[in-house]
């Protein structure tokens, strides 16, 4: 499944609100960890094994009042949400450990 850049606050409240688990990365487009994980996340979004996941991408200079309201203060930083709640926050760039978070969350965990 492809990755939805999200162009609104509207988009961004309308995303987290989908049925499911719903993820979204908050990149700075200038930062380079954000540049480093960014293809990670567009290759887990392509992946089957994800496939229960709607992925989006905010960009958080370009989005500023969705990001305020999402409470990002650095990116790169990934929420979770399932049914409109936040369920879980990664803030970092390690592969591993957002693979990890996003198995627990498939898993039920």
């Amino acid at each position: 499944m492809p990755i939805t850049v999200i162009k609104s606050e509207d988009e961004y409240l309308r995303a987290i609100k989908e049925s499911g688990i719903t993820a979204v990365e908050f990149v700075a487009p200038w930062d380079e960890s954000c540049k480093a994980i960014s293809p990670k996340f567009q290759e887990y979004s392509d992946n089957p094994r994800w496939k229960d996941i709607h992925f989006y991408k905010l960009d958080i200079c370009d989005q500023q009042d969705a990001a305020m309201t999402a409470h990002v203060d650095m990116a790169p930083t990934f929420h979770f949400y399932r049914d409109g709640a936040k369920i879980k926050e990664y803030v970092g760039s390690s592969y591993p450990a957002l693979e990890r978070t996003m198995g627990a969350l498939v898993s039920g965990h």
